[in-house]
């Protein structure tokens, strides 16, 4: 994660901060579209809302399915009014996720709605408006339209895959530090042994379940008990 964090910082955030002669003398522009894609629940929306944050920059967020009608040419407008609210900012990023059911390849597509709504949306992306960042998710990259990701869109790609050990003990450790317990870091590298193969917010899940799991009996602290009964496929004593 903190390569990727360190890409970001790198290839995002410093050209839209600091658009100095350093970056002018080597025609260095900021990007107008980023894409993030991965399995779900790898913190593609979180990755999103930290770089609005750290731009400073109002936040739009939205799915496809809020842009996409079953009424002939409302998608269209759809588009077209979302970046017009974009527009009346100074500065703001757009984030939608589940991109690919809006801009999935018009070559599997024979409705020329979707076309249109395809051809309307990357018209804007092409705009290079200083206005807006436009940031995107997805799960099936491989579904966008490969018009979608040419160069001056979507071509900053971020890959965000399921956390390897560290990064699972990392999210135990911080997660655990918001809450009573007296579990050391030593606990946190052991659940991340028992949770190859989840997703940061499967780890996250285990977390919440086991605080609840701490309250119902009204513990003082969160036991590594807890987290182990909040392991999935693990059998409730409780019930």
């Amino acid at each position: 994660m903190e390569p990727l964090k360190t890409e970001v910082e790198r290839s995002v955030i410093r050209p839209l901060t600091r658009l100095d002669a350093a970056y002018e003398r080597f025609n260095i522009s900021p990007p107008n579209g980023i894409l993030f894609y991965g399995p779900p629940g790898t913190g593609k929306t979180l990755f999103a809302r930290a770089i609005a944050g750290e731009l400073d920059h109002p936040y739009l967020e939205l799915s496809a399915g809020d842009i996409k009608s079953r009424w002939v040419n409302e998608s269209t407008k759809q588009v077209n009014q979302l970046f017009a609210e974009a527009a009346q900012f100074d500065r703001c990023v757009i984030f939608i996720d589940e991109i690919d059911a809006l801009l999935a390849s018009r070559d599997n597509d024979l409705h020329r709605e979707h076309a249109q709504v395809v051809n309307e949306f990357l018209a804007h992306l092409d705009a290079d408006d200083p206005n807006y960042l436009v940031i995107a998710a997805t799960n099936r990259a491989e579904l966008l339209d490969e018009a979608a990701t040419r160069r001056g869109r979507f071509d900053q790609q971020y890959e965000l895959g399921l956390p390897d050990r560290d990064a699972r003990a990392a999210i135990f450790r911080v997660r655990l530090d918001e809450l009573p317990t007296g579990l050391d870091n030593n606990a946190s590298r052991k659940m991340a042994e028992q949770t190859e193969g989840l997703s940061s917010a499967d780890i996250v899940g285990i977390i919440d379940d086991a605080a609840m799991r701490a309250a119902e009996r009204d513990a003082d602290e969160l036991t590594l008990e807890d987290l182990h009964m909040s392991l999935p496929d693990q059998p409730d004593q409780q019930s």
